[in-house]
């Protein structure tokens, strides 16, 4: 009798265990996201929308700094000129975008020989797709190399940011504001296609929800050519970019 009080007793508290383990973990699964921070998928949409050619990101600065560093001949040695470059969709895209942009350039030379070619620009740039908006300031340096005789690419050392205010179209409809920095060391750029096809980049992502807290994602973006990437997150996910 006391023997079978004991394994009474022993199986109601592994019962007692079991039904609070599925408890906790019912309760871990069904815990809603935190809302009061930037998620991932919204980080990962700024990220792409920064590099994306759609929306006058990454990608198409760098196509349009390689084409003014394809006639860089018209640039004396030592010379720095500033212009002002406007762009825009096609009309009747899915994704609109708009940019506003001060250029400058120079050249700078070894012995009447090019040797580097500085692309900066500041402007306005804003867009829309259907996921999320967005008005944002950017900021841009680029070097460019590759001039030497032989050469069938361009190198490009580039520093890009851009801070903005975006608005989500999806899920809570939040409104947040972030700072978007990537920088590159090894982007190559075919002189012939003005494509990109190779390189790496760092991705620094902050945002703050309006009324919420501040989060911080880290990345690696590989350019894979043909106009694809890579992005790969400090956690470890990875999402396919194109443009």
């Amino acid at each position: 009798m006391k023997s079978a009080l004991v394994m009474s007793v022993k199986q109601a508290g592994l019962y007692l265990a079991a039904t609070l383990l599925m408890i906790t973990s019912c309760k871990k699964d069904s815990d809603p996201p935190d809302t009061t921070i930037v998620s991932e998928e919204e980080a990962v949409e700024v990220i792409t929308a920064g590099i994306s050619a759609e929306t006058g990101g990454l990608a198409e600065q760098t196509t349009s700094a390689a084409r003014v560093a394809g006639v860089s001949a018209r640039i004396l040695c030592g010379q720095t000129i500033d212009t002002t470059y406007s762009g825009q969709n096609i009309p009747g895209a899915t994704v609109t975008y708009n940019y506003n942009v001060h250029i400058n350039r120079s050249l700078l030379c070894n012995a009447g020989i090019p040797q580097t070619f500085n692309f900066a620009l500041d402007g306005r740039m804003i867009y829309a797709t259907p996921r999320m908006s967005s008005d944002d300031q950017t900021i841009a340096s680029f070097a460019i190399g590759g001039f030497q005789p032989g050469s069938s690419v361009y190198t490009f050392v580039q520093e890009y940011e851009r801070n903005g205010i975006q608005q989500s179209k999806v899920r809570q409809h939040r409104s947040f504001s972030s700072k978007l920095v990537i920088r590159s060391t090894d982007v190559k750029v075919d002189k012939t296609t003005m494509k990109i096809i190779s390189g790496t980049a760092s991705v620094q992502f902050s945002g703050t929800i309006t009324g919420g807290r501040s989060v911080d994602y880290s990345a690696t973006l590989t350019f894979l050519g043909d106009r694809k990437g890579l992005l790969t997150l400090g956690n470890g996910n990875t999402y396919a970019i194109q443009w």
